[in-house]
Parts: structure tokens; C-alpha cells; sequence
């Protein structure tokens, strides 16, 4: 545990001055308060440490009572003999001493087997700061994960001439892509096994994948193919920066009046949503990151009201990377492109009004009062929120947008964000670009989700509380929402690009209407 003293904290000096009592009595217990602190601040979490079969088994018992008791979708896609199997191989694993990266691990292969998006175990708080404190070494190379090949990102050693951006990656030391891409799948919860989510997952950030499955080695033997479509060898290193290299950096771009940084609010405000209009008013794009913060409400009606005032004829709204968030800033945004009347969902139903131990939910107070009181027991005996299900919501009346919309997605777009495209989808003015989904067409389980902290390790896990069908009409095929309109990586003297520039194919539509 580290303990700091922060700025406003003194000792109080109540001597009493006409006692004439020496100061010098106060030195010897300060002296030992504050070499106690600093005892405590060196004291640092060490991940090496084995956590002990007893508590592991302990912890794999409390997951496996809490997920057979309240997870509302355990054999939803997946049959009960493939979860009684993970759950076998989790406790075997169970009876050696692990470190907490390795449970975690087997943990995180047992709840990919119930085929969840929703349901995914975090590393500890303990852990996470010491991950953030201890980002380096990693492995060097960013890669994009695109129909079972690795291509080339960004290679941190930015002047390495070979491993350039767009070349295929097939093998590292001597393990191909596919071996370490089905490796990968294998950790990583998805609905339905979604694929498109799990290789956007490992695109977003290959090298801690790698470095967590994998480990680390101070060198790797990479197998790529040139330029030439010749296939090659490398030996490259770790990255890991230099710490006062870096520091020095920071200091020049903070001190620098000629490109001054922007501030951070708005940063992280333009990261979460923005909207520019083309000049010629033939088009807006709107980028919508999240369903969670950003002051949506706001930036909605803002948006709108420019649109409906400026008479924009065609729409693009940009939900690649958009993990979910807010049901109800998914739904307002549906409601002011949306035709006809619509509701949320079908179903959502629960197993249980409450959890099997709350002492274990955190926090369980936050959800239950909930689910206590706006849940309805039905004839199939689970637990129905039924304003979910009943709610009519209807398109807005002011500000209405009535022209032509492209909707952009990706394998990312997953939760609340897939629910946005999965509800436009099919409308006449509307058109859906990119990828499939990440998140299911068909439904999920999602809306409350509670962590469940387990006893010993400390690791966190995911828990959903309600099984929710958005549209019983749809097939359960485990599917995301299709597009309309496709788009490939582009191919650029023989590199391989993903499609980061999808709005080029879409303004490319729009002019050309």
C-alpha cells in the first residue's frame, strides 16, 4: 500500500510555550511517523506473488455459485456440458498456486466459453496500477487483425526501414499469425463468438494481448512480407523508451507558445463526440465515441437544430469504436432519426430480483433497489423490467432529421452502439457502412452490470443482469448488424491499410448522388 503525505497535512505543535517544554521531544515520534510512510510507499505490489490454492479455490466456487444463480444467459449460445467443462479445467488450474495474472488468464478463457460480450474478468485494482506504472517494455508492433492476418500498424521503433506500416506479419518466433490469433480468440468474451469484436479487440492494442498471453521476451523473430511480396526475417527488440528522453519531450511541447495544447476538457470532449459540416452543405459528419459522458443531451439538440437550420441533406454518423454506454443517449439519438414509433426491446428478463451474495457485488445497492422495485415476475418465472418492454418511444417532432443517413460501424461497435445501427437498420433513408457489429443483432445481456469482486484475488468480474432480446422478429444467429455496404482494407503499392478511411467511400457516395 503507498501512503503519501499531501500537501495540506501538518503536525500541530501544542506546546505549551510558557511550560518551556523543548521541541525537540515532538522529533523522535515525527521521524518515526514519517519512516513509517515512506516504509509503506516503497512497499510496492509485487505480481510475481502466488496466491494460494485454498483462496483460488474459494474464489473459483463464489464465481461459479454467483454466475449458475443470477447470470440471466449462462446457456444462451453456449450448452451447459461446454460451461460444466470450463468450469472443470478452471478448478483443476485451481489446485497449484497461481500469480494473479495467470488466474486471471483462466479465468478469462472460462468466461469466454458462455459466448457474453458483457461478462469479462479486470485485473485487480492493485494490478492496474501497477500495469500503469509499469507500461514498459511491451512488444513493439501495433497490428491490425483483419480475416485471420496480421498487418502492420505502427512499429514503435519508429526508424526501423523494414517493418513498415501495411505488411503482413505471418509468424512470431516461429508461431504463425493464425496460431496466435486463435490463441488470442480463445481469452477475449464476445456474444455469440462474434469474431469481428475479438479481432477488433486485438487490433486495438496487440501488444498487451501479446505480452499477456504470450509473455515478454527481450527479442522476437519476426516472419513478414516485403513490399515485393517476398518473405523475410527480422530479429527486433522491446520497445521501451527512455524515461528522461520522454520527460524532456513533455517539458519542450507544455512549454511551447507556438503550438499551444488544447485544453483538456475539450480534448477529451472532441474525443467523445464532434460534428463538422462540408462547406458546400452537402453533407455533416457526426463522430459519437461513446454513449457514456460527453455531455450528449446537449450536443444532440446543438447538432439538430444546426442540421435542421443549415437544411443538411445527407447524415454520416461515425460509431466505430463505439463500446456502448448509455441505453437511454442511444435511444435519444435514435429518436431524432427514427421514422416510426419503437421500443428497446422485447424481453429482459432477469433470473433473480436480487444477487445470490451482495457482499460480493459491487456495488450492490446501486442495482438492487432497481431491480426490486421495476422488475415483475412473469410465467416463464424470471424477473421481467417491464417499462423496457412495454415503453413505445416515438421519433422527436422538432428538429427531425429526414434526409439521407450513412451510419458508420465497425467489429467495436458493440452494446448500446450496435442497438443504435441494429434499429435503424432497414429504414428506407438509411445505409450502414464498414463491417459487422460487434455487438449481437439478435440480443444480449447487458443493461445492469455489477462487478463481482472475488474474495482473495481481487479480480473483477462482469456480470449482467437481464437477458435482453432486442427484436424476437430477428434471427439468433449470434450475428452482429450487417452492413449495407461493405468496405474492404484498401490496397496501396501492395500494403495492406485497414479501413481507417471510411468516410472517404461515403463522401465519395454522397457527391457522386
Amino acid at each position: 500500500m503507498i501512503l503519501q503525505l499531501r500537501d495540506g497535512m501538518h503536525f500541530r505543535d501544542n506546546i505549551n510555550i510558557a511550560q518551556k517544554q523543548p521541541a525537540r521531544r515532538l522529533i523522535v515520534p515525527t521521524l518515526c511517523l514519517i519512516a513509517l510512510l515512506q516504509g509503506c510507499a516503497v512497499s510496492k505490489y509485487a505480481p510475481e506473488q502466488k496466491i494460494p490454492p485454498k483462496q483460488l479455490q474459494n474464489d473459483v466456487a463464489v464465481l461459479q455459485k454467483t454466475l449458475q444463480q443470477n447470470h440471466p444467459g449462462l446457456y444462451w449460445y453456449a450448452t451447459k456440458a461446454s460451461i460444466d467443462n470450463a468450469f472443470n479445467a478452471l478448478e483443476e488450474s485451481a489446485k497449484d498456486s497461481l500469480t494473479q495474472l495467470s488466474f486471471h488468464n483462466n479465468i478469462a478463457r472460462m468466461l469466454a466459453t458462455i459466448q457474453c460480450g458483457h461478462t469479462a474478468v479486470r485485473f485487480s485494482k492493485q494490478y492496474i496500477s501497477y500495469l500503469i506504472e509499469n507500461r514498459y517494455p511491451m512488444f513493439p508492433l501495433y497490428l491490425y487483425n483483419w480475416e485471420n492476418h496480421l498487418y502492420v500498424l505502427k512499429n514503435m521503433h519508429s526508424k526501423d526501414p523494414n517493418l513498415i506500416r501495411g505488411l503482413e506479419v505471418s509468424a512470431i518466433n516461429n508461431i504463425s499469425a493464425q496460431q496466435i490469433i486463435d490463441s488470442l480468440y480463445q481469452y477475449i468474451s464476445a456474444d455469440a463468438n462474434n469474431h469481428w469484436f475479438k479481432a477488433q479487440v486485438i487490433s486495438n492494442n496487440f501488444p498487451a494481448w501479446y505480452k499477456m498471453i504470450f509473455g515478454l521476451d527481450t527479442a522476437y523473430q519476426i516472419q513478414y512480407i516485403d513490399t515485393m511480396g517476398v518473405q523475410r526475417s527480422i530479429r527486433i527488440k522491446n520497445y521501451s523508451p527512455k524515461e528522461d528522453t520522454t520527460q524532456q519531450k513533455a517539458k519542450i511541447i507544455r512549454s511551447s507558445k507556438a503550438y499551444p495544447l488544447p485544453p483538456k476538457k475539450l480534448s477529451a470532449l472532441q474525443q467523445k463526440r464532434s460534428l463538422s459540416i462540408d462547406s458546400l452543405r452537402r453533407f455533416a459528419y457526426m463522430h459519437v465515441g461513446s454513449f457514456s459522458g460527453g455531455r450528449l443531451r446537449g450536443f444532440f439538440r446543438r447538432s439538430f437544430r444546426e442540421l435542421h437550420k443549415m437544411n443538411i441533406p445527407n447524415l454520416i454518423i461515425d460509431v466505430r469504436g463505439n463500446g456502448g454506454g448509455n441505453v437511454s443517449k442511444s435511444v435519444l439519438l435514435t429518436k431524432y432519426l427514427i421514422q416510426k414509433p419503437f421500443k428497446v426491446a422485447d424481453t429482459a428478463a432477469s433470473v433473480h430480483r436480487t444477487m445470490w451474495d451482495k457482499s460480493y457485488i459491487v456495488p450492490w445497492w446501486l442495482y438492487w433497489f432497481p431491480m426490486q422495485w421495476g422488475s415483475v415476475k412473469g410465467a416463464d418465472r424470471l424477473f421481467h423490467a417491464k417499462r423496457i418492454e412495454t415503453h413505445i418511444y416515438r421519433p422527436k417532432l422538432k428538429k427531425h432529421f429526414n434526409g439521407h443517413i450513412f451510419l458508420l460501424q465497425d467489429g467495436y461497435t458493440f452494446s448500446a452502439a450496435a442497438m443504435f445501427t441494429g434499429s435503424l437498420k432497414g429504414h428506407p433513408n438509411v445505409q450502414i457502412a464498414g463491417t459487422p457489429s460487434g455487438g449481437a443483432y439478435y440480443g444480449n445481456n447487458a443493461l445492469f452490470l455489477p462487478h463481482l469482486k472475488l474474495p482473495n484475488s481481487k479480480l473483477r468480474i462482469t456480470l449482467p443482469m437481464y437477458r435482453v432480446v432486442l427484436d424476437s422478429a430477428r434471427p439468433k444467429n449470434g450475428k452482429g448488424v450487417l452492413p449495407d455496404i461493405w468496405v474492404q482494407p484498401q490496397q496501396r503499392n501492395h500494403l495492406t491499410l485497414p479501413p481507417n478511411a471510411l468516410q472517404e467511400v461515403i463522401f465519395k457516395i454522397v457527391q457522386n448522388k
